[in-house]
């Protein structure tokens, strides 16, 4: 009995011992994750979603504060906050080598510079949307941190609107940068290329920027698309705007106080938060402060791909056996293209210009040699030289497998065809071959009209090495055609001959088209370009004008359509960009405020008066 009461009083202590053990895991446990939720607070469940971006409790040094004599500053929130890919959002003008370095502890945000600051200089610290709480990621909005290193913070602005010098589509995410004319050995106008700018923003998803805490000078306004995030003009796929002058920064009565200011003691005379906003105007000079009560200037900027002056080789490439394309920056008539291991005295290959002239095709002729060793010149200058095979890399494989097969695949002329199902009343067919064409057997070509019309059709070439082949025909409205072009009818100088080919085709009745008329009124004569484009900017009719004119485009299927016009000032008769260097804005368009819609069977007509 001993024994058994002390093995159950032995059972009954580990037990206890035992129970005591978990009771303190579990204890210990919670206190661990009362802890981290402390540390970690995390968004109460239930309840109404919070919308609310955190508030600003107050800064240190209060912002906008003159005199700013540390290297550091702190935001405090009404809540925990968190920063959103900040290295990459924030701005900070004047720009600095080294980005500063960013903390947030709790509720608190802290700022702290990495190299000295210039005396006597407004800086501004604009953090976009990467503040934002951390329930919800609700951000604060383009709060801009500013303070002078001198005895007053600069309070001037200047803002405005980048917009594509083409499509005058809004632009987002431009560098707008502002440069003073304080550099003794740099020209004003040449601080783009070569140094970084003194004040710097960058455009919103509208194209609007603004630019604060300035000083009263004029400035030199540049934007940028910095392909490679440096601040400066030196990559030719950088697209640029720039005014034809300077610009001159206003006085801007903010709508309401910055409650995170609490110290009015540190403001001086010129700060951006006065009782009194005319005393500051009355400061300064009038010739070039607006009244506060008037609206400020909105500059336009209009932003552009800047070509490279120097004529140089774009691209060089294979398009097809034969053919070789040469593309160059410029227009090239006077280039020179010679070959270095071939020469003949018979014609053996054709040149063709594009219509801008920037685009060389050699048409080439069956050659005892497979490699062409091309030099390209311009004067005195070689541009390139490159050896170019006269057959695709698998054409030439495919020759090599077969040779006991002594025909291999039969080569043929081929060709393309504007004729997409449906032809348009007032359209030609036409035929585009891949290379020069020597012989048509032109009564072997037929047009079928309904089920029993037939007939040899017209034709011509429109150009001079008679690769595109045009049939003037008369169409009927709703009306079943069939272009039968039999097999070797068409044979090019190498003597490749087409297969037979028959495009069937339909037309319309004119009821199904619809017609636009428009009054041209320009306010002067010069050479304007008019594109008619569908919706989705597609150009559909192009014409020229360069004084008050009524122009009709008659069988248009019916849609919305956009009107705009480009105003042509060199008379090339198409856009062209602009040139910093030559201080040359590109080409000005211009889209008529109304979205046409076209219908079947119905004429539109339209006024526009042009600027």
């Amino acid at each position: 009995m001993t024994q058994n009461r002390i093995i159950s009083h032995l059972c009954r202590a580990n037990i206890l011992g035992f129970m005591r053990g978990v009771i303190n895991i579990v204890f210990f446990v919670f206190m661990i994750f009362v802890i981290y939720r402390c540390a970690h607070p995390v968004m109460p469940s239930g309840g109404m979603k919070d919308t609310k971006p955190p508030e600003i409790l107050k800064t240190e040094p209060p912002n906008k504060s003159a005199r700013f004599a540390t290297n550091k500053f702190t935001i405090t929130f009404d809540e925990f906050i968190q920063l959103d890919n900040i290295t990459q959002k924030v701005l900070i003008s004047p720009p600095m080598k080294k980005l500063p370095d960013f903390k947030v502890k709790g509720k608190s945000l802290q700022v702290k510079f990495m190299e000295d600051l210039r005396p006597n200089t407004t800086y501004s610290i604009n953090f976009s949307d990467a503040i934002t709480d951390i329930t919800e990621g609700n951000a604060i909005l383009n709060y801009t941190y500013i303070f002078s290193t001198g005895d007053r913070v600069d309070s001037m602005s200047v803002s405005g609107d980048v917009y594509n010098a083409f499509d005058l589509k809004p632009v987002e995410n431009v560098s707008v940068m502002l440069y003073k004319d304080d550099n003794d050995t740099i020209p004003l106008d040449s601080m783009p290329f070569r140094v970084q700018p003194y004040y710097l923003s960058k455009t919103d998803k509208n194209g609007h920027f603004v630019l604060t805490g300035l000083a009263n000078v004029p400035y030199l306004i540049f934007a940028l698309n910095d392909l490679n995030a440096n601040y400066i003009f030196d990559q030719p796929g950088e697209d640029i705007a720039f005014l034809d002058s300077l610009v001159q920064p206003e006085y801007i009565v903010p709508m309401e106080k910055d409650t995170s200011i609490s110290d009015s003691s540190v403001f001086v005379p010129d700060s951006v938060f006065l009782e009194n906003p005319q005393s500051l105007i009355d400061s300064l000079d009038q010739d070039s402060v607006k009244q506060y009560e008037h609206q400020e200037t909105n500059y336009e900027l209009f932003l552009f791909n800047q070509k490279d002056s120097t004529q140089k080789v774009l691209g060089t490439r294979l398009l097809r056996k034969n053919v070789v394309e040469f593309a160059f920056a410029w227009p090239a008539e006077d280039v020179d293209i010679e070959t270095l291991n071939f020469s003949a005295d018979t014609l053996w290959y054709l040149v063709e210009m594009s219509p801008d002239k920037d685009t060389v095709m050699w048409y080439i002729k069956n050659l005892p040699v497979d490699t062409l060793d091309f030099l390209i010149m311009h004067g005195a200058d070689t541009l390139d030289r490159f050896f170019q095979r006269l057959s695709p890399i698998e054409m030439l494989a495919k020759n090599r497998n077969k040779k006991k097969d002594k025909e291999g695949k039969k080569e043929y002329l081929k060709f393309t065809s504007n004729i997409k199902g449906t032809l348009r009343l007032d359209k030609s067919a036409d035929l585009v071959f891949d290379y020069p064409v020597a012989k048509v057997i032109s009564d072997s070509i037929l047009l079928v009209e309904g089920s029993d019309s037939t007939y040899q059709p017209e034709f011509y070439f429109s150009d001079s090495l008679h690769l595109k082949m045009v049939f003037p025909l008369k169409l009927k409205e709703e009306t079943r055609y069939a272009l039968v072009i039999p097999d070797s009818s068409v044979i090019d100088w190498n003597g490749l001959h087409n297969q037979e080919k028959t495009i069937g085709f339909t037309t319309k009745s004119l009821r199904d088209y619809g017609i636009f008329v428009i009054d041209l009124k320009p306010a002067q004569e010069i050479n304007y370009i008019l594109q008619l484009m569908t919706d989705k900017e597609v150009v559909k009719r192009e014409t020229c004008f360069s004084s008050d004119t009524t122009i009709t485009f008659n069988y248009l299927m019916p849609g919305d359509y956009i009107l705009k016009v480009i105003y042509d000032a060199n008379g090339n008769k198409k856009w062209d960009s602009g040139n910093y260097i030559y201080e040359i804005q590109p080409e000005k368009v211009d889209f008529y405020p109304k979205k046409l819609t076209i219908r079947a069977n119905w004429e539109v007509q339209e006024e526009w008066r042009l600027e």
